[in-house]
């Protein structure tokens, strides 16, 4: 199978995947057990070897029954774009983003549009959620390292000893969570001389690189609330995000579809 971007860029590709799965679905978002995915995939070029790339994922994800329907749900994800033409993830945001909100700032950003780029930077690139409290790709780069923490409780489940009738109520559900993620080219935010704690800057002849000390993860925590609502599952979280070591203003996420 191929895939066309532009008019002289085709590709061939295939991809390989390992599951692992002994969870047990006990309601709507409403999970006990371990889920884990590896899946590596590679496009080659073929009509320029220059355009192949490679891309590997990892998620791993588990939920911890606490007590009656109570569940901490942990989920982490690594993937890395390589090869001879890496493309990007975006981290930030949530999946299903109700009047989402972007960052389209930065020279290296694909969604940026005041430089042309290839159509295939859009193609191929990953969004990387959940981060809550940011815009879609308030990083960017090759690698991503993402973490996520809720507490999950059904409100009216956990309190009520009998049968709900009303779907509203029956799956109503109050989380509290935490993310912490990262983006990157080049160095790992592990390491102190990552790109986004230095930048380089070119004066005439002299290349100078400044290291400012930025914090080269962001993070999040708040609260939300799940439920049934005109046939749609319905999220709504409050975050407060982290970045470089300061809270900044709340934010408000309407969304569908149901948590990791």
């Amino acid at each position: 199978v191929t895939f066309p971007a532009l008019e002289k860029e085709q590709y061939i590709g295939g991809t390989a995947e390992f599951v692992f799965d002994n969870s047990i679905i006990n309601g709507l978002n409403m999970i006990e057990g371990t889920r884990a995915k590896v899946s590596f995939r590679h496009y080659e070029g073929i009509s320029d070897k220059e355009q192949s790339f490679s891309n590997l994922k990892v998620d791993v994800r588990h939920y911890q029954k606490l007590h009656r329907q109570l569940v901490l749900a942990f989920r982490g994800f690594y993937g890395s774009f390589m090869g001879r033409d890496p493309k990007q993830y975006l981290l930030g945001g949530v999946d299903n983003w109700v009047l989402r909100d972007e960052n389209t700032e930065g020279s290296g950003n694909p969604l940026n549009t005041s430089r042309e780029r290839s159509n295939a930077d859009l193609l191929f690139v990953e969004y990387a959620t959940n981060l809550r409290g940011f815009d879609y790709a308030q990083f960017f780069g090759n690698n991503v390292l993402l973490f996520n923490a809720e507490l999950r409780m059904p409100i009216v489940q956990y309190l009520s000893g009998g049968p709900i009738s009303s779907n509203f109520f029956r799956n109503l559900q109050f989380t509290g969570f935490f993310d912490i993620g990262s983006a990157w080219s080049g160095k790992s935010p592990f390491n102190e001389d990552n790109q986004i704690s230095n930048v380089e800057i070119n004066q005439g002849n002299f290349d100078i690189d400044l290291r400012n000390y930025r914090n080269p993860w962001l993070y999040s925590y708040g609260v939300g609330l799940r439920t049934m609502l005109l046939g749609y599952y319905v999220k709504f979280d409050v975050a407060w995000p982290v970045e470089d070591f300061v809270t900044q203003d709340t934010r408000f996420h309407l969304s569908l579809g149901y948590d990791f």
